[in-house]
């Protein structure tokens, strides 16, 4: 079995279940090989990636969570290092917490009538048409409204921002020569003008919150939040955004799925939610490097060694889940990694949860006979499976 999970190839048409079987029967702690880098040990197995994400204190994010080593300016400082996902306790713990308390169970629910009604907004635009391009005018309207609508920014430019967080995660060499660094640019640009306008005229927003919060007795400086700006898009899009998409080809696949949801959504979305989850697993990996050497599952690795966590082979490994490569919304041990675990688990799950709920419950109660009307276009990353382009028609109930 050839194994090469740096190509995206590996990853048009979703997770590379084949590479994903054969390194959990056989390499569990793999090394693998990486152009132009030292390479990486691969870690696929369940128990193995839950542990990883609560050990820090061997397990380091710094410098990234990205299999390649950032980019480093001349005094050797990286920008990417003070990003909160690239950091340890106590300092990590420190920056969660200026926007930890807006993102619990509490808020979220509070929210929850806005986010409904974003819901039926969305399929309404949609509704009469009798088909879409689910990507753009479903799956991806919902996360980029609710970002907006927390940051206190127009909705409309919160479509702007999803655009950008699509190239970033797009692997460069598919893209034009910089357009990713144009993504990154455009996207700290746009988060200047909010400073400069909630400083200006601050509000009960997330964003206003941020640039009044203090950290160890003094605000954030302007690249602190630009990181932050960026980390909020970006995170508060991915796993909503492609568990819509890739889900709902799930159940358009798997005969009759949709209509045994649709039967009793209230009742029946919990489970059925987490099972897509754990079956699409949105984020592909994340990185962490060996502060020490370490023998895992009797590897033997060094320190600075890379390990990188893959949380789609871990989310479908046999010795946690049954039939793992099944579909079955009435999975009552769906205890899945989609949202990482650790002190870095994601922050905004609960959001990403009431979104789920109330856009699939919206087309369940309005849809029907949903069929994919062209074969979906995938995005060329290794870090975000997810679909750019999925056209489908479907009737009215």
């Amino acid at each position: 079995m050839k194994i090469n999970l740096l190509d995206v190839a590996s990853f048009n048409g979703g997770h590379p279940i084949a590479q994903y079987d054969h390194l959990l029967a056989a390499a569990p702690v793999y090394w693998h090989e990486e152009p132009g880098g030292r390479g990486f040990w691969a870690v696929t197995r369940y128990q193995d990636v839950y542990d990883i994400g609560r050990n820090a204190a061997v397990f380091s994010s710094s410098p990234t969570i990205m299999i390649q080593d950032p980019m480093t300016d001349a005094s050797g400082a990286s920008a990417s290092s003070k990003m909160m996902l690239m950091m340890d306790p106590p300092e990590h713990t420190g920056y969660r917490k200026l926007i930890s308390r807006a993102f619990t169970q509490g808020p979220a629910r509070d929210y929850e009538p806005r986010i409904k009604a974003l819901a039926t907004s969305i399929i309404d635009a949609v509704a009469q048409k009798g088909e879409c391009e689910f990507m753009s005018e479903v799956a991806g309207e919902m996360p980029s409204f609710v970002i907006a609508d927390l940051m206190g920014l127009p909705l409309s430019d919160g479509r702007e921002l999803y655009r950008l967080t699509e190239i970033i995660h797009t692997d460069p060499a598919s893209l034009p020569k910089g357009a990713s660094a144009e993504a990154v640019q455009s996207m700290f640009h746009y988060a200047m003008t909010v400073i400069k306008e909630k400083r200006a005229q601050p509000g009960e927003d997330l964003a206003s919150q941020l640039l009044q919060a203090e950290l160890d007795g003094r605000r954030l400086t302007d690249e602190e939040f630009l990181l932050f700006f960026m980390l909020l898009v970006d995170a508060g899009g991915d796993t909503t955004r492609n568990l819509v998409g890739t889900g709902t080809y799930e159940l358009i696949r798997s005969a009759g799925a949709w209509e045994q949801l649709a039967e009793d959504p209230t009742g029946r979305l919990p489970l059925a939610a987490e099972e897509l989850l754990r079956l699409t697993s949105p984020v592909i990996y994340m990185r962490r490097t060996l502060t020490q050497d370490y023998v895992l599952n009797g590897q033997a690795m060094q320190k600075g060694d890379k390990v990188v966590m893959y949380y789609g082979a871990a989310n479908r490994d046999s010795r946690m889940f049954t039939e793992p490569h099944r579909l079955d919304l009435t999975r009552q041990q769906a205890r899945h990694l989609a949202f990482g675990g650790g002190h870095h688990v994601c922050l905004g799950q609960w959001y990403a949860r009431l979104e789920i709920d109330a856009i699939f419950t919206e087309m369940l109660t309005r849809m029907k006979r949903l069929r994919v009307l062209e074969p979906p276009q995938w995005l060329n990353s290794t870090f975000i499976s997810g679909m750019t382009h999925m056209p489908i028609g479907f009737e009215l109930r």
